[in-house]
């Protein structure tokens, strides 16, 4: 049987079809730019809506070519093809609405759409035979293959483009936008009506016709109710929007609390804890939204966030709970920002936003607000209630200056909120601009540094309490700055955090302090020689590995080298810390617990920790002779030590007399101004060399008058 066209109908159809387009246009939008607590319901929401949609402009050409047939929208096949239409309307909103469309999506998601429409349409035949067999009437249903495969191209064709045109259109903020989205709903509207008269030239129905007032109504009729059907559906679509952008309320966070996947595909871009991108992903993704910017002529923005009041979690709570935080944390900033927006954790508690669509400041505002009030609601973690805030810094791209500049001035606008009171945001300006350039510049005068090999190691001697024989050195980071002079490292290391650049230098520490002991070695000296390990090289997963690297390579005994973490560093990273200790242990690497008794550490808890040594902190040396409680603390710790077979070192001994204490209360070895400030590496060997042959001849000497 031939179909009958009914041609007053395609304009309605045509009309229903652009409609339909154009506000798709709309969801794809609203759902890139939406912020991640509402996109849950509203992409469902969205996706009935577009696949009812277009099952009911389906069902609209269906009347214009089959009018004449007795069919019913109530058949378990009509039924089938619209949730055909369901999955059509959720694989659009999912590939168009992401940030970045690959290749393998697209492809999935044209072979979806295209195998789907005409699905769709084979449903609705069946549907059409279905309803026949009820009334006794005959219908037979045969194939074109040729023209079944050209229906089928063509349908994945179409599916293609229109989700690139979706997916693009997203993006655009050029003139004429309005202009455009109407100009491509007009050919989409024409490209259904015309896929579906391609669909009619692979079948060939045959059916017993009948005039029946079993038909659903008049054909113009039903039509016309099935497009005010549609608009309304819709307008229904576009209220649960309004009122989920409208109302933020705290029942719908908790709800939909659900953290967004990152475009980094492999650990390395990944932060370990929380699962963000890390420093490393974030430039790689800024660097891509910078050039997306440039290209369309658009702004971006950076926010710089800083957790206010974060140390004290981990030192009341224990690191533990700390952690938990601070994943609680990246689910809320996930669910704060939009899709098109990137959330990632650049250090400790220091995280950044990439809010990327923005036309001006007040874009930025809502969603920097929303970061605000997030981490000032209060977190539950094992029963007990954590109240922190945030501060947040912005910088504007490309009004704040380039890529370096950016993350710099953001920061800087950042500890300008702390300084104003905590928990609020600032945007840079001009107030800022002097600190920032000073950061800036500190910035690049580090990379200069790490390229120029400014780095240079200075040694403080370790000598032995009693008879003052030199045992040992601390090696000490130097910066001897072109201009500047020699700058410590309180002065610069906290920068080199800040900025992402302190693995290069501890790295390069480690590796210089294993070319000293070589050196040495080869001038006739065996040097003994601690190296200080900072808390990032704790998440390095093959630092053990390397070290073992470094001291096959120089051929360094186990014994001439130690490494030195701080207390506060130990307790801060206590999981860390301990499995740290098990691989050292294992791979015969020695460790010194720095600055011991600068925090709350119970002295008991040095016989669980595998480490060699025990650094006495020096305020306690400084008040040994004044204060009988420290003189008692460090005879209590050099003890204990003694007991677990750990070798005692006093940091900061200035005078004799503190000298004599440590003597009497038998620790091992002392460092000081009272033996030596830091000096240079051939000051040391020389120093080795000169104690030696006093040492010999005290030997000669001893062994004559024995004899």
């Amino acid at each position: 049987m031939k179909a009958s066209y009914d041609i007053w109908l395609i304009p309605l159809s045509l009309s229903a079809s652009a409609f339909a387009m154009y506000v798709t246009f709309g969801f794809v939008e609203n759902l890139y730019r939406t912020a991640s607590q509402h996109r849950a319901i509203l992409f469902n929401v969205y996706s009935i809506a577009i696949g009812t949609g277009l099952w009911a402009i389906h069902f609209v050409n269906l009347l214009i070519f089959y009018g004449n047939q007795a069919f019913t929208v109530f058949s378990l096949a009509i039924f089938a093809s619209w949730l055909v239409a369901l999955s059509i309307g959720y694989t659009i909103c999912a590939t168009s609405s992401k940030k970045v469309m690959t290749f393998n999506c697209l492809i999935f998601s044209g072979i979806v759409i295209g195998l789907g429409s005409y699905l769709m349409f084979y449903l609705s035949l069946s549907g059409l035979n279905e309803t026949n067999n009820l009334w006794n009437l005959s219908t037979n249903i045969s194939f074109y293959p040729i023209s079944l495969l050209l229906a089928l191209s063509t349908a994945f064709g179409a599916g293609l483009l229109s989700v690139v045109t979706l997916s693009w259109i997203k993006h655009y903020i050029g003139d004429n936008k309005l202009l455009i989205k109407v100009i491509f709903s007009v050919i989409t509207g024409i490209a259904i009506l015309a896929i579906h008269a391609t669909f009619n030239t692979t079948v060939d129905v045959q059916s017993q016709i009948v005039e029946s007032q079993i038909l659903l109504a008049d054909k113009t009729l039903s039509e016309v109710l099935i497009t005010l059907g549609l608009i309304c559906l819709f307008l229904l679509a576009f209220v649960v929007a309004l009122y989920y952008e409208k109302f933020n309320t705290s029942t719908l966070k908790h709800l939909l609390n659900t953290q967004k996947s990152t475009d980094s595909a492999n650990s390395g871009f990944k932060d370990p804890l929380t699962q963000l991108p890390n420093r490393r992903a974030f430039k790689r993704e800024l660097e891509t939204a910078i050039k997306r910017s440039e290209r369309a002529s658009s702004t971006i923005a950076l926010a710089y966030i800083d957790l206010d009041h974060f140390k004290p979690i981990n030192d009341s709570h224990g690191h533990h709970v700390g952690d938990a935080v601070l994943m609680l944390v990246a689910q809320r900033l996930n669910a704060a920002v939009r899709v098109c927006d990137t959330v990632a954790r650049i250090g400790g508690d220091e995280f950044v936003a990439l809010i990327e669509e923005i036309k001006s400041d007040e874009d930025i505002i809502p969603i920097v607000e929303r970061i605000v009030n997030s981490i000032k609601e209060p977190f539950l973690v094992s029963g007990q209630q954590i109240d922190i805030s945030c501060s947040v810094g912005i910088a504007v791209y490309p009004r704040d200056g380039d890529m370096e500049r950016l993350m710099i001035r953001a920061d800087a606008a950042m500890y300008k909120a702390k300084e104003n009171g905590k928990n609020q945001f600032k945007f840079f300006d001009s107030e800022i601009e002097s600190a920032s350039d000073k950061m800036l510049e500190m910035h690049r005068d580090l990379q200069s540094a790490i390229e120029n090999n400014e780095f240079s190691l200075e040694f403080q001697p370790k000598v032995n309490c009693k008879n003052q024989s030199l045992e040992g050195a601390e090696a000490l980071i130097r910066w001897n700055h072109p201009t500047k002079g020699v700058i410590l490292p309180k002065k610069f290391i906290p920068a080199a955090e800040r900025f992402g650049l302190i693995n290069q230098i501890n790295d390069w520490v480690v590796e210089e302090g294993c070319r000293a002991i070589r050196r040495a070695k080869d001038d006739g000296v065996d040097l003994k020689l601690s190296i200080n390990l900072a808390r990032q090289q704790f998440r390095n997963p093959k630092l053990v590995d390397k070290i073992l690297q470094l001291r096959k390579r120089y051929k360094i005994p186990a014994a001439n080298l130690m490494f030195e973490i701080k207390e506060t560093t130990a307790i801060k990273n206590e999981n860390q810390f301990k499995h740290l200790l098990l691989q050292f242990k294992a791979a015969e690497i020695k460790v010194a617990l720095d600055d011991f008794g600068s925090q709350q550490f119970s002295l008991s808890y040095l016989q669980h920790l595998n480490i060699d040594e025990v650094k006495l902190d020096k305020v306690f040396i400084g008040q040994i002779n004044e204060n009988k409680a420290s003189r008692a603390l460090v005879d209590a710790v050099i003890r204990l030590a003694h007991a677990l077979d750990l070798n005692v070192v006093a940091e900061g001994v200035e005078t004799e007399t503190q000298r004599e204490a440590l003597a009497d209360l038998g620790c091992n070895q002392m460092q000081g101004y009272l033996i030596s400030k830091p000096i240079s590496e051939r000051k040391l060997l020389n120093l080795f060399k000169r104690l030696n042959v006093i040492d010999q001849f005290w030997v000669s000497d001893h062994q004559s008058e024995a004899a």
